[in-house]
C-alpha cells in the first residue's frame, strides 16, 4: 500500500487507489439547451415494483417515435392529451409544481406517488453539425429519444442519485444543421418528481466522468472528497472491502487537533474522521452511523470510537443527538476536536459524545465509512509534533471469515432467508438459500424474488470452524426451525392474515420434511389478537432452560394506515406491531393463550393497557437465573425497547428504552456464564454486551461493516457465539456469508482464531 501525493499532502488509502483532479474553467455551452417544452400528463400510474415497471403501461417508444416534428396533442390510448407550454427553471423541470393537481390529488398518500408518468418534447435547432453531448437525472425513471433514436434509458435500474442532477447519465450525438425533436418519457418515484437536464460542458462531461469510481475523488475546485464506491465497480473483483474505506494523511503527526467538514451520507451506512492515527489499526473515530430504520424514528446518532488493531472498533461513547436531522441526503456540519486526551463532537453545532481516553497520543487524521458519503471542505488543524514515519503494512486486523467460500452452488448466499441452528454441543446445521449462477435478473433484485434459488444445508462439528456440504432441498421450507430430537427438527409455520399455525417435521437434518400439521391453540386467542382486520406473525422464539419453546408474536392493524393521511414510513404512529408471546411445553404441538410482553398497566392488580406498538424484530434470550430478557428493533422509536419475565414468559414488565437503537433482524443470546450478547445493525455490525442480565449495557463494538445484519447467533462453546451475516443484501455479486467466532467477556468481545 503505496502513499499517494494530493495537493502538498501525502495520503494512505489503505486497500483503494487515489487521485486529484483539476476541472477545466467554465464556459458556455455551444449549443443552447432549449428552455420550453411541451409537456403531456400526468397518466395514470402503472407500476409499483421493478418487475411490474411497464406492465399494462402505452408503449413509450411508439408513442414518440410516432411523433416527427413537436407535437400539440398525443394520443395515448383511447385518450387524447394536449399540451401544457412549460419553462426549464435553470436546468431543472419541476412536474409537481407543473402538474397543478400534482401536489393536492396525487399526493394524497405515498403509494400513490410512484409509477406516475409524463412525455416532454422540444425543439433543438443548430445552425451548423456538431457533436451535442447531454446530460440528464430524474426522480425517479426516464428514457430519452433523439429523433426517434433511444439515446438514454433508465427504466431497468432508475437513477442511482438522489437527488437528481443533470450530470448523473450523459449522452451524446452528432446532430446535422436543422431541427432535432428531444422526447422524453418520465416516471415519478416517491421522494419527488424532478428532471435535470442541460448541454453538457467540457467542465460538467469531466465532472460526469468522476462521479461514480473506484478510487479517492479528490475536487479542490468544489472543494470535494469523494471516497470510491463499491457500486460503480464492475462485479466480479476489486480489492474494496464491501465499501469500507480509508483515507489518512500521514505526513502531519498531530496533537490537540480540530477537524471539520461538510458531509452528506447515503441512506445506509457510516460516515467519519480518524484522528490520532498511529497506523491503519490503530486510531481513534468519530463515526456517524445511519441506518433505514433511524428515519422513521427521527433518530440521528454520533459515537467515538478506537480501533486497537483486532478489526473490531470499540465505541467509547454514542449518544442520540437532539436537534439534528436524519434526512439521508442533508448536508451537515461535522466538528471534532481533541485537547490533550479529550475528544469532543458538535453535529450542526449541536454538542455530541465527548470522552476522555489515554490510548493513543499524537497521531494523523483522516477520512473512514463504508456505503455512500461525499465530503466538502475538510480542515484539519493542530499542533504538529514529531512522529515515527508511517508504516503502510495492514495493520486493521480481519476477525471474519468465509464459511462457504465456493461458488459451485451459487454466486449469491442470503442468510436472511437462511437459519443456524445447533443441533447439539457437537453439532451446528446451516440452512442456506444460495442463487446459481447465471441469473439475468439484475444486480439489487432482493434475493427473495430471484427464482433460480435453492436452499442448501450444511453441518460442522467444530464449533463453525468447518462446514461441509448436507445436501439441498428442493422446495425451500419457510417458518421458524426448533431442534425438538437427535437429529429432528420442527419448522413452525403461520399464515399472518388467517393464523394458521402448523408445523413440519424433518428426521434427517433438514433434508426432506412432513406435510404440515395443525398446531392446537390452547384458551381463547380471539379475545387477544384474533380479531377482524387485523395481521398476527411471529417473530422472535428460543428454547427456554426446561425444554418450553417461546415464540414471539407481533399484532397488527390492517386498517390503521387508512386513518392517518400522508401516513408514511417517516410518519409517528402509522405502524403498529404490538407484542404478545405464546408458550409451548410439548415441543410446538400446542401453544398457550398468548399474552402481552409489555405490562404498561398503572397500578398492579388493573388490566394492562394496550402494549405499546413499535415492536418489530424482536430478540428473546433466558438468562441462566431464568429470567428472559426481551429486545425489540424500534419501528418508531430512536432506541430498541427493552422488556423481561420472570416467570418463565407468563407475566412480562413494562417495556422500556434500551440504552441504543439496532435493526437488521437482531439476535440476542445469553451465554452459560449469563452474559447477553445483542447483535444487530447500527452502528455498522455491532455487538452490546450485559453482564447484569440487563441492566446495563456497554457503549458496544463494531465487528464489521456491512450497511445490514440480517443475520444469526448461537452460542457454541462456553461464553463463545458464532455470528452468520451478510456481506452485502445481493447488490454485488459473488456475496458470501461471512462469520465470526467471538468470545464475550466483561471487557468486549474478543475475536477467536479459527
Amino acid at each position: 500500500m503505496d502513499l499517494t501525493k494530493i495537493g502538498n499532502e501525502l495520503w494512505d488509502f489503505v486497500d483503494a487507489t487515489g487521485s486529484e483532479t483539476r476541472l477545466p474553467e467554465s464556459e458556455a455551452p455551444a449549443v443552447i439547451f432549449p428552455t420550453r417544452w411541451h409537456l403531456f400528463g400526468p397518466l395514470e400510474a402503472h407500476l409499483h415494483t421493478t418487475g411490474e415497471r411497464v406492465a399494462g403501461a402505452p408503449d413509450a417508444a411508439a408513442v414518440v417515435q410516432s411523433q416527427k416534428t413537436l407535437p400539440d396533442t398525443l394520443e395515448i390510448g383511447h385518450e387524447t392529451i394536449e399540451a401544457q407550454d412549460i419553462d426549464f427553471d435553470g436546468d431543472t423541470l419541476d412536474l409537481g409544481k407543473d402538474f397543478g393537481r400534482f401536489e393536492t390529488v396525487f399526493f394524497q398518500d405515498l403509494a400513490g406517488r410512484t409509477g406516475q408518468q409524463a412525455y416532454a418534447f422540444a425543439e433543438l435547432e443548430l445552425s451548423e453539425e456538431v457533436e451535442v453531448t447531454l446530460g440528464a437525472g430524474s426522480d425517479y425513471w426516464m428514457q430519452w429519444w433523439i429523433d426517434g433514436e433511444s439515446v438514454c434509458d433508465t427504466v431497468e435500474n432508475g437513477n442511482g442519485v438522489h437527488p437528481p442532477s443533470s450530470t448523473d447519465h450523459t449522452f451524446s450525438r452528432r446532430l446535422s444543421a436543422g431541427r432535432h425533436l428531444l422526447g422524453v418519457w418520465l416516471i415519478s418515484g416517491q421522494a419527488s418528481w424532478i428532471l435535470k437536464a442541460s448541454v453538457m460542458t467540457a467542465r460538467d462531461s469531466l465532472l460526469a466522468s468522476i462521479a461514480f469510481s473506484d478510487q479517492w475523488q479528490f475536487l479542490p475546485d468544489l472543494g470535494e472528497i469523494r471516497p470510491p464506491r463499491r457500486d460503480a465497480v464492475s462485479t466480479g473483483g476489486t480489492s474494496l472491502d464491501w465499501g469500507h474505506t480509508m483515507a489518512i494523511a500521514t505526513d502531519r503527526c498531530l496533537s490537540d487537533e480540530t477537524i471539520e467538514c461538510n458531509f452528506q451520507m447515503g441512506p445506509e451506512g457510516n460516515f467519519g474522521v480518524i484522528l490520532g492515527a498511529q497506523d491503519n489499526g490503530h486510531y481513534y473515530a468519530v463515526q456517524i452511523p445511519r441506518w433505514g430504520q433511524l428515519w422513521r424514528g427521527r433518530g440521528f446518532w454520533a459515537c467515538i470510537c478506537k480501533a486497537d488493531g483486532s478489526g473490531y472498533l470499540r465505541i467509547l461513547k454514542m449518544q442520540l443527538m437532539p436537534n439534528v436531522v436524519c434526512h439521508w441526503n442533508a448536508w451537515l456540519r461535522l466538528k471534532v476536536e481533541r485537547r490533550g486526551n479529550r475528544i469532543q463532537v458538535w453535529i450542526d453545532g449541536v454538542k455530541g459524545p465527548s470522552v476522555a481516553d489515554d490510548t493513543y497520543g499524537p497521531g494523523c487524521a483522516g477520512l473512514t465509512g463504508f456505503a455512500k458519503y461525499i465530503v466538502r471542505d475538510l480542515k484539519i488543524d493542530g499542533t504538529p509534533v514529531a512522529g515515527p514515519d508511517w508504516q503502510t503494512e495492514d495493520h486493521r486486523g480481519k476477525p471474519w471469515f468465509l464459511p462457504v467460500p465456493d461458488t459451485d452452488q451459487g454466486d449469491l448466499q442470503d442468510p436472511q432467508g437462511g437459519k443456524m441452528l445447533k443441533l447439539s454441543d457437537d453439532e451446528i446445521l446451516l440452512a442456506l438459500p444460495i442463487c446459481k449462477k447465471g441469473s439475468d435478473a439484475p444486480y439489487g433484485t432482493p434475493v427473495a424474488e430471484l427464482e433460480n434459488r435453492s436452499l442448501c444445508l450444511f453441518l460442522s462439528h467444530d464449533g463453525g470452524r468447518t462446514w461441509s456440504p448436507h445436501g439441498t432441498v428442493k422446495d425451500e421450507i419457510p417458518g421458524r426451525w426448533v431442534a425438538v430430537g437427535p437429529g429432528q427438527i420442527r419448522a413452525l409455520h403461520v399464515d399472518p392474515i388467517d393464523f394458521e399455525l402448523s408445523y413440519s417435521d424433518s428426521t434427517d437434518k433438514g433434508q426432506t420434511w412432513s406435510k404440515p400439521v395443525a398446531c392446537k391453540l390452547l384458551g381463547d386467542w380471539h379475545e387477544h389478537i384474533l380479531k377482524d382486520r387485523t395481521w398476527n406473525g411471529t417473530y422472535g422464539h428460543t428454547t427456554l432452560n426446561d425444554g418450553t419453546l417461546l415464540v414471539v408474536i407481533l399484532h397488527g392493524y390492517l386498517d390503521l394506515a387508512k386513518a392517518i393521511p400522508n401516513q408514511g414510513s417517516g410518519t409517528w404512529g402509522a405502524e403498529v406491531a404490538q407484542p404478545y408471546c405464546t408458550l409451548s411445553t410439548d415441543q410446538g404441538l400446542s401453544w398457550s393463550e398468548p399474552v402481552p410482553m409489555d405490562n404498561a398497566a398503572l397500578n398492579d392488580g388493573d388490566r394492562p393497557d394496550a402494549p405499546c406498538s413499535g415492536f418489530a424484530g424482536t430478540s428473546v434470550a433466558q438468562l441462566p437465573g431464568g429470567r428472559i430478557v426481551a429486545l425489540a428493533r424500534p419501528f418508531h422509536s430512536p432506541f430498541m425497547w427493552q422488556t423481561h419475565s420472570d416467570d418463565g414468559g407468563k407475566t412480562w414488565r413494562m417495556a422500556c428504552y434500551a440504552p441504543f437503537s439496532g435493526a437488521g433482524s437482531p439476535q440476542m443470546v445469553a451465554t452459560r456464564s449469563g452474559y447477553l450478547v445483542s447483535l444487530k445493525r447500527g452502528p455498522a455490525v455491532c455487538v452490546h454486551i450485559s453482564t447484569d442480565g440487563g441492566l446495563n449495557w456497554d457503549e458496544g463494538t463494531i465487528i464489521d461493516y456491512p450497511a445490514s445484519f440480517n443475520g444469526s447467533m448461537v452460542e457454541v462453546e462456553p461464553d463463545v457465539v458464532l455470528v452468520l451475516y451478510p456481506e452485502s443484501m445481493g447488490e454485488f455479486r459473488p456475496s458470501f456469508v461471512r462469520c465470526q467466532l467471538i468470545r464475550i467477556t466483561p471487557e468486549g468481545p474478543v475475536p477467536v482464531e479459527r
